[in-house]
């Protein structure tokens, strides 16, 4: 197209809008379903002149209610004044313009419009019309509106379970304080011994209630890599065992809320185990891993101790292992190490796991 001739076939569109024929171009503006109109700047208020059939079903009027009308009256209460501010800087400029705002049908409802202003001028540069397409875009503004809402219900979600989470652990605590009273004042070495036991337990769950890092954290669950190796340093300095080393393997794996008590459970016990029966008497290492094996997730614990570090078959540790063990769809072995120590392995499903 060569220059000036835009003003010529804007000339025609009004042409053809006032008769029953018109050239191709003026009946494709017609029939497209995006919605277009020419004002006439040169008539006092800038006027619509022409409205294609799609402005009139966007809007809702009928043309004879739109004609020689500015198209302010699509404005209402809820549009951003401005927005209609820097779109009349544009026209009073004679510039070009995009911009989004919120306009009224004839109804009375509402329509989110992303509007583009165009000047028409003729070969010497004299402004002839203003060309304008409209475009509903409320879907996407409707979409931007929930997806809002509910990014405000998880960040409340997540400041509620925090708040839980932090009573929970509270609570929890102050369990294990009594419990730790409850031994300390306590003479029986049987007793000293199961209170220890079940203080060592009261604190791997409430390793689950941890403050998390962030708000997203709070919702994708626990890390089991985390949760393991905070249950096993806070065993081993428990213990007093500084002649205990630990080694970490832990790859990073997301575990749902149903699971994470009973595996941090296990955890608890295979390690609390290897601490008191596998090095009775002389230094050694400890090694802890979370990784994947294909679909499973594996968890194992290794020591170079004296033998089976594993509570004998029939005990309550063993028991408790094992029900634990099943409750989230897993298998566990206990084998002897080369040339010495125990490593006990779990196997889970991640996906029946997996956050």
């Amino acid at each position: 197209m060569e220059p000036g001739d835009d003003w010529q076939l804007a000339e025609r569109i009004r042409t053809s809008a006032r008769s029953s024929r018109g050239d191709p171009f003026a009946a494709s503006v017609r029939a497209t379903r995006m919605a277009m109109i020419i004002t006439d700047p040169r008539q006092l208020d800038n006027p619509i002149i022409y409205a294609n059939d799609a402005f009139l079903r966007l809007t809702g009027y009928a043309r004879l209610e739109v004609m020689g009308r500015n198209c302010r009256f699509l404005q209402g209460p809820g549009t951003d004044l401005d927005t209609v501010s820097r779109l009349r800087a544009a026209i009073r400029d004679e510039t070009d313009i995009q911009a989004e705002l919120l306009n009224y049908r004839k109804d009375g409802s509402t329509f989110h419009n992303a509007l583009y202003i165009s000047p028409v001028h003729d070969e010497d540069g004299t402004l002839l019309f203003f060309f304008a397409s409209q475009l509903d875009v409320s879907e996407r503004h409707a979409l931007a509106a929930e997806r809002d809402r509910t990014r405000a219900a998880l960040d409340a979600n997540a400041l509620l379970l925090s708040e839980i989470g932090h009573r929970a652990r509270n609570d929890l605590q102050m369990i294990s304080a009594m419990l730790t009273l409850q031994s300390s004042n306590s003479r029986d070495p049987a007793v000293r011994a199961a209170l220890a036991e079940a203080i060592g337990r009261v604190d791997a769950l409430g390793a689950l209630y941890r403050q998390p890092a962030s708000e997203e954290e709070s919702a994708a669950g626990h890390d089991l890599a985390d949760l393991a190796r905070e249950i096993a340093v806070t065993l081993i300095e428990a213990s007093g065992r500084r002649d205990i080393a630990l080694d970490l393997d832990l790859a990073p794996f997301r575990i749902r809320p149903k699971a994470a008590g009973p595996l941090a459970l296990v955890v608890n016990e295979v390690v609390s185990n290897a601490i008191r029966h596998a090095f009775p008497s002389r230094a050694g290492r400890l090694a802890l891993r979370v990784g994947r094996d294909g679909d499973d997730l594996i968890v194992s614990v290794e020591d170079d101790g004296i033998g089976l570090s594993a509570a004998a078959d029939g005990s309550f540790e063993a028991t408790l292992i094992s029900v634990l063990t099943r409750q989230v769809g897993g298998t566990n072995s206990v084998l002897p190490r080369d040339p010495a120590g125990t490593t006990v392995a779990f196997r889970f499903p991640a996906q029946r796991i997996e956050a």
